[in-house]
């Protein structure tokens, strides 16, 4: 068996890839009058979300964190925390009110409150506050 080793180059090869965005935990509930969404998420601010509600009952979640600057003349010997980039969609079982839906971003939770609608709506972006 061949003994396992790193070198400079494999390391500093390494460093460069983006670390995997593994799929953030997530929990959707469902209430007697709207569904809501819990998303972990550390780490962002909340203007780096896009939530759209679309009259398809799908609700679309993505956001993209920003990479921090290298810092002049310092070496990383490792690196992990890069840009971070992440898209999920939810297609819910029934009609939703888009124009109802809400976003909140506390503690690195994500929590995006739908309420359900009789009928269908024509897509419409959310703000998160």
């Amino acid at each position: 068996m061949m003994p396992m080793f790193r070198d400079e180059f494999y390391d500093s090869f390494l460093d460069k890839l983006p670390a995997p965005c593994a799929q953030s935990r997530t929990d959707v509930m469902e209430t007697a009058d709207a569904f809501v969404i819990k998303v972990d998420l550390p780490g962002f601010d909340k203007d780096q979300f896009d939530i759209e509600a679309g009259p398809d009952h799908v609700v679309r979640l993505s956001g993209k964190q920003s990479e921090e600057k290298e810092t002049e003349g310092a070496k990383y010997h490792m690196r992990e925390r890069s840009q971070v980039e992440f898209s999920r969609s939810f297609r819910l079982p029934q009609n939703i009110k888009q124009q109802e839906v809400s976003a909140g971003y506390e503690n690195g939770v994500l929590t995006v409150t739908v309420p359900k609608a009789e009928k269908a709506a024509e897509k419409l972006k959310v703000q998160v506050k």
